[in-house]
Parts: C-alpha cells; sequence; structure tokens
C-alpha cells in the first residue's frame, strides 16, 4: 500500500523550458527543516513545450512526477489533473515561474500544523515583484493573503474531496483560480492564517496577466462568466445566500465595468456574459437591495450611472427589478416524500401522522410531496383535509424510482434539516417532531440526527408484529439531515439508483463525511407492512433483484469513492466482495443467466478499481470467517476464494 505524503506541490507548466522553470525547482529543491521524503512534486506538462526528464537529476532532494499531454486546456485544467492524482494530506498550488521566497517557507506550513494541528486551508502572505524600473532595479510589495490566487496555500486534500470542489472546465485561463479558491473559502469552517510570507509571485513580461495592457479589460468577458458559474454552484450547495450572491454579482460585475472597460474585440462577448447572467438569475435580481450592497462595497462608485447600466440591461427580462422580495417563514423541518400511488387516500395515514404532531410548530414545516409518475397532478384536495400543513406538490412526468423522486424533493426544500418518509408508513408517536427538535435544540450543530424505528412485519405464524429496530445506517426515513450540510458537501441520490440501495448510496456518503452526527434513543418513525410494496416482491424474484441492484449500487459507489475517499476504496472493495459472496451463497437461486448478469458488473467494478483491488488473499479470507451476522450467518467462508476467481477475476466487458 502506498504511503500518504504531507504535501503534492503541483506546478501546471506550458511554455516553460527548463531554464525557466529552473529557478522554481532550485527554491524547492533548497528548503530547509523539511523531510523530502514527505513531499511529492507534481508537474503538469499542458501541452506547449516537453521538458527533458534528464534535468530533473538536478534536484537530488525531490520526488518529481512530470505528466506531459498534448493538447493544451490551461492551468485550470492541469490543476484539476493535478488534484485528482494527488495522494498526500495537503497540497499546494504553484507556478512554474515563480519561486519559493526562504529556504524554510515549507518547514513555516509543517511547523505551524505540528503545534495547531490540521487545518482544512492554510493562508500564507505572498511577496509580488515588480517590473524594474528605468535601471533595471527590480521592487517588492508584501502582499495580504490573496483569496482569489492559488499560491501560497496549502490546502486539506480530503476537505477538497469530499466536498467534490472542482477546477471549473470552462474557466481555461482567467479567473479559473478565483471560481476555485471562493469555492475553497466559503466552505471551510477551519482556516488558519500564517503572518508570514512564504511565496514570491515574480514578475514577467510574458506571462498571461502581465502580458496585456489591462488583464481585466481584455476578460471582462470571462469574469462575468465566472459570476455565471459562481451563481450556478451556490443554488446547488447554498441557495440560502443565492439572493445575496447575485445582487452583490452586480456590483461587482459594474465595479470591474467602470474600472476595466472591455476592450473593442470583447465588448459583445461580454454583453452577452452579462445577458446570459441576468436572465439565468432573474427571479433574485432585485436593484433596489443591489443599490445598497452597492454603497457599502463601492461608495465611491455613481448609483445613478450603477442604476442606468443595468436598467438598460435588464431592459425586456423583467418588470418587478425595483421590488422586494417578501420573506418567506423559515422552515425548521421538510419532510420529502416519493408518491407512485394512484389515489389520494394512499398518503392519509402519513399525512395524520404528521397533522396529529404536538409540541412542533407545523407553520415551521413543509412537506414535499413528489409525484412520481402518477395520475394525480395537484394536491388541493389533500390540502383541504390538511390545511394545517404547507403541502407542496412537485410532479414528474415519468416514473424514475424513490432515489430520483426524492432528490427532486431535496432540490425544492426549504427547511433547515430534511426528513424522507415512505408514502406508506407513519411517524411513530404524536411527538416525534418535537423529540428530534429537542435533539437539535441539545447540538445546534447537528448534520444528522439519527433516531431508532418500529418496523412492521410478520411473525412466523403470519401475523403482523412490531419489532424496534435500532439505527439502520443504510435506511434513510429515521433520519434528520441537515440540508445545508448536505448541499455543501453535494451529497444527492444518484439519478440512476432508482429503486434499490438508493437509500444505501445516499447514507454512505452523508455518514462518512458528517462529523457531527447525534444518536437519539428515541423511536421516531414505523414502517409500515406494505404486501404490495417493491421490498414485498415474491421472494426469488426480490433476491434476485436484490442481487443485481446491489452490485450496481456499488459501481456508482465506486466511482463517487474514487473522488471522495481514494484511501477507503481498497478497503470498500474487500467489503463488497464479502458481502456479495455471503448474499449469492445465501440466496442460493444461482442461474446461469444470474450468472452472466453478475459478472458483467462486478467485472467492470474490478476493471474501474484495478489499482485498489488486491483479489483474494488470506486478510480478506480472515475478514470473511470472521463476518458472522446478516447473510454470514450459517453459511461457510470457505468458498469465496472460488467466488472469487468466478465474479472478481475480469475478462474484457461492455457497457451495461
Amino acid at each position: 500500500m502506498r504511503l500518504q505524503k504531507l504535501l503534492t506541490i503541483i506546478i501546471p507548466q506550458h511554455s516553460e523550458n527548463e531554464l525557466g522553470i529552473f529557478k522554481l525547482l532550485s527554491s524547492i529543491n533548497n528548503q530547509v527543516g523539511i523531510d523530502f521524503s514527505t513531499v511529492n512534486i507534481m508537474i503538469i506538462g499542458d501541452g506547449g513545450y516537453q521538458l527533458k526528464t534528464s534535468f530533473f537529476k538536478h534536484f537530488n532532494n525531490l520526488d518529481i512526477e512530470y505528466i506531459y499531454y498534448k493538447n493544451a486546456h490551461g492551468p485550470g485544467y492541469a490543476r484539476q489533473y493535478g488534484l485528482e492524482r494527488t495522494h498526500s494530506k495537503y497540497l499546494a498550488y504553484m507556478d512554474a515561474d515563480d519561486v519559493l521566497n526562504t529556504v524554510n517557507a515549507l518547514w513555516k506550513f509543517v511547523n505551524l500544523i505540528k503545534n495547531t494541528g490540521d487545518h482544512q486551508v492554510i493562508f500564507s502572505r505572498y511577496i509580488e515583484e515588480h517590473q524594474s524600473d528605468e535601471k533595471g532595479e527590480n521592487s517588492y510589495t508584501v502582499r495580504e493573503f490573496n483569496p482569489s490566487a492559488a499560491y501560497g496555500k496549502w490546502i486539506n486534500v480530503q476537505y477538497i474531496r469530499e466536498h467534490k470542489f472542482c477546477w471549473h472546465p470552462e474557466l481555461k485561463r482567467a479567473y479559473e483560480d478565483t471560481f476555485f479558491l471562493d469555492l475553497i473559502i466559503t466552505f471551510a469552517d477551519d482556516i488558519y492564517y500564517l503572518d508570514s510570507p512564504t511565496y514570491t509571485w515574480l514578475y514577467h513580461s510574458g506571462s498571461i496577466v502581465r502580458s496585456m495592457t489591462d488583464y481585466n479589460k481584455a476578460c471582462l468577458d470571462q469574469y462575468v462568466r465566472e459570476n455565471r458559474f459562481w451563481a450556478q454552484e451556490i443554488s446547488r450547495r447554498a441557495p440560502q445566500r443565492l439572493f445575496f450572491d447575485i445582487n452583490n454579482g452586480l456590483t461587482n460585475i459594474y465595479n470591474f465595468y467602470v474600472l476595466h472597460p472591455p476592450l473593442k474585440e470583447i465588448k459583445n462577448k461580454f454583453l452577452r456574459e452579462v445577458k446570459l447572467y441576468l436572465t439565468e438569475n432573474i427571479a433574485d435580481i432585485n436593484l433596489s437591495y443591489a443599490v445598497q450592497l452597492l454603497k457599502k462595497n463601492y461608495p465611491q462608485e455613481n448609483e445613478q450611472g450603477f442604476t442606468e447600466f443595468w436598467t438598460k440591461q435588464l431592459r425586456g427580462l423583467s418588470d418587478n427589478i425595483w421590488s422586494t422580495k417578501v420573506p418567506k417563514i423559515e422552515k425548521d423541518l421538510t419532510i420529502v416524500v416519493p408518491f407512485g400511488g394512484t389515489r389520494l387516500n394512499e398518503l392519509y395515514n402519513l399525512m395524520s401522522s404528521i397533522d396529529f404532531q404536538i409540541n412542533f410548530d407545523l407553520q415551521r414545516l413543509e412537506v414535499m410531496i413528489v409525484n412520481d409518475g402518477g395520475p394525480i397532478t395537484e394536491a388541493a384536495e389533500l390540502q383541504k383535509y390538511f390545511p394545517k400543513l404547507d403541502i407542496h406538490w412537485i410532479n414528474q412526468s415519468e416514473r424514475s424510482g424513490p432515489g430520483p423522486a426524492r432528490s427532486s424533493g431535496l432540490k425544492a426544500a426549504q427547511g433547515k434539516y430534511v426528513m424522507f418518509c415512505d408514502a406508506d408508513d407513519q411517524l411513530h408517536t404524536v411527538d416525534s417532531l418535537y423529540l428530534m427538535q429537542l435533539e437539535v435544540q441539545r447540538e445546534p450543530a447537528a448534520q444528522i440526527i439519527m433516531a431508532k424505528y418500529v418496523n412492521e412485519q410478520l411473525d412466523n405464524d403470519g401475523k403482523r408484529v412490531l419489532a424496534e429496530w435500532n439505527y439502520n445506517f443504510g435506511a434513510v426515513y429515521p433520519s434528520w439531515f441537515r440540508i445545508d450540510f448536505l448541499r455543501s458537501y453535494a451529497i444527492d441520490f444518484h439519478p440512476k439508483i432508482h429503486s434499490y440501495y438508493e437509500d444505501t448510496f445516499f447514507c454512505g456518503l452523508a455518514f462518512r463525511v458528517a462529523r457531527r452526527t447525534v444518536f437519539s434513543e428515541r423511536k421516531i418513525y414505523t414502517h409500515c407492512l406494505n404486501p404490495n410494496s417493491l421490498i414485498h416482491k415474491k421472494i426469488e424474484l426480490k433476491q434476485r433483484e436484490f442481487l443485481i441492484e446491489y452490485c450496481k449500487e456499488n459501481y456508482y459507489w465506486f466511482k463517487e469513492a474514487k473522488q471522495r475517499f481514494p484511501e477507503q476504496v481498497s478497503a470498500d472493495l474487500n467489503n463488497f466482495a464479502i458481502d456479495l459472496y455471503y448474499m449469492y451463497t445465501s440466496y442460493a437461486i444461482s442461474t446461469a443467466t444470474l450468472e452472466a448478469e453478475l459478472k458483467e458488473i462486478t467485472h467492470k467494478i474490478v476493471k474501474e478499481n484495478t489499482i485498489y483491488w488486491h483479489g483474494w488473499n488470506s486478510d480478506l479470507q480472515k475478514a470473511a470467517d470472521n463476518k458472522g451476522e446478516g447473510d454470514a450467518k450459517r453459511i461457510s467462508s470457505s468458498g469465496l476464494n472460488e467466488f472469487i476467481k468466478t465474479f472478481m477475476q475480469p475478462e474484457e466487458v461492455s457497457e451495461f
């Protein structure tokens, strides 16, 4: 197993030759107080000049990995390429034509971590070199912490991956670092500011920024585009701040426009991007509010000029640009209910159990019912029977299954927390919501609150009985999930996992990244027995579907895990192999057709994860021997090796 290094330094390189990058590599090679075995240098050759690998022998302290591809895509793409291949705890971005400014620059970060512990982001000051004067002498300025530049920072790789932060592929050579760094900073709750310069931004007349008379004039269209992509990202991750960000964007764009009016050759591109920004965000634009922000952000700017500029650009798009948004009543909870039924009375038991809740302000609750391709398209009659409830009805024209339906409800949710209920279930007691709200009051920062539940099932005589169940980490219904947590980490139901294990995928992501999970001892939910539900099909048919869908869910899980938790993929593959073996063996429904379907998926899983999968070995066998619960009860582990030879040693596979 590869040992994790402390730091990867990612360096995009395009036109710089050996002499051009020599200063940077020398400044790293000459560092003192640093264990070089913990540092990896990753140079990403983004087309252009290809460095000679023999050149790297001059830097005997450095572990240099050089990756070159022919077609240039820009520094943002190169930095993302390096990020995806990083195996260290931290990463730092450096430009190929800059330098570390002292011989102990890296030691400052290492010493900080030693004394204060790990952080999500560590900022440092930097030094800017200016153009030489008539005497050929350069001047230098110590700059403050720059939130829009990639250099002078160490960023925790786990923090990046768990949130799925990426360099935007459409921002190629301008403001790409502004977008990425804004994401990093906005959602971080642990930023440390190192009050010392560690990096020097050298002056080069041929660099992207300095080669233009006015970089911002030449790239103003790209600045507006970055604001567009930012609004799109915030609408997914933090919609509660979208109104502010969009109107604040109006002030920033106008200020840039006044200070750096676009060059003639890009003016039409600039106006096109402005029109797209306004069209995409028209519902949240309010010039009265934007003027207030302008006075605060840029008091020197002319208010009349600002309103005239935006009124002209908004002409024909909206008649309500001066209206004030009516604030909605804040919701504490959204209950999302996927519903594929044909009659509204199929919802009555669940809705009644919500309507009967005591000690909970129902005005601060919304119920989001997602019609999953059913014939009922509105909820007027349901609202008539439950007038106290704020019921929202979302129509999906085609049936997609409970996973995608829950995703639609989650996207529309306005509550602080979200709870997922099945249409044929009920809240367990009249104070279920109150009991969960007490947990929120005790732990306001809780990201997940997990409760126990009751399962209605058949006993040996075929009679309905209630069985108490403890915490179920593969089901969504007994838990409250904090919505800003889910959105900031981009946690959602997978669009291709429809009816089985869709909540396993969702919960797997949520519980793995959550830092604050509260476990309630109370039972707040009843999972009711419904003979017509998906999980109550004929036993052989159900087990066959379980096996296939379990493999598909893991296929998509490993795609996600490689991005978010690559260090855990090997262990996840081992667990998958063991669990699938016991499921397959205990069900005992093997047919040639089933075996072929399973092999198509499992072989694809192994083929796409070859660097993580080590096949059968004594440790894997020992783990299987020690598993004695669930499907492993009364099943021998002796057949695991042969099972792996059949299902986890792929031949050529195709898309399923």
